[in-house]
């Protein structure tokens, strides 16, 4: 469940994994991930966004499943509007993405893992396959 202290958490936190951002359109299959994390506070640990080559059009809400769920903590995931950095691909244009964020339990420091795959329910048909990530995380 997200609530309102997560979801302001999750906009605060934003920037700082935009350089985790991936255009999905060649993205691969099966990619992972690694991030250090403070203990006892909600950290932003992935960023997933797609957008066509052509138009730059940052595409429908893609669906989300964690096929390993933390072992130490939770997860939350939010659908967030941002401007893609400039310097890259479609810089500087308005962008709709998924932000991952992770709480680990409290006290709690050492490994832990998340796999997450992001896919496309809608009729649309967008996304050609779904899109796995692996993220190890490391809390300290």
């Amino acid at each position: 469940m997200i609530t309102r202290n997560t979801v302001s958490l999750m906009r605060s936190l934003l920037p700082a994994v935009l350089s985790a951002a991936a255009i999905a359109v060649s993205s691969p299959v099966l990619a992972s991930e690694t991030r250090v994390v403070p203990a006892n506070r909600a950290s932003a640990i992935f960023f997933y966004w797609s957008a066509t080559v052509d138009s730059c059009y940052s595409g429908a809400k893609p669906t989300v499943h964690f096929t390993t769920e933390p072992t130490h903590g939770n997860v939350a995931t939010a659908w967030k509007a941002f401007v893609v950095p400039k310097g890259r691909k479609c810089g500087g244009m308005p962008a709709h993405g998924t932000l991952v964020v992770y709480r680990p339990k409290s006290g709690y420091h050492g490994p832990d893992k998340v796999a997450v795959i992001f896919g496309n329910d809608a009729p649309s048909g967008y996304f050609s396959r779904p899109r796995e990530w692996i993220i190890n995380i490391t809390v300290k």
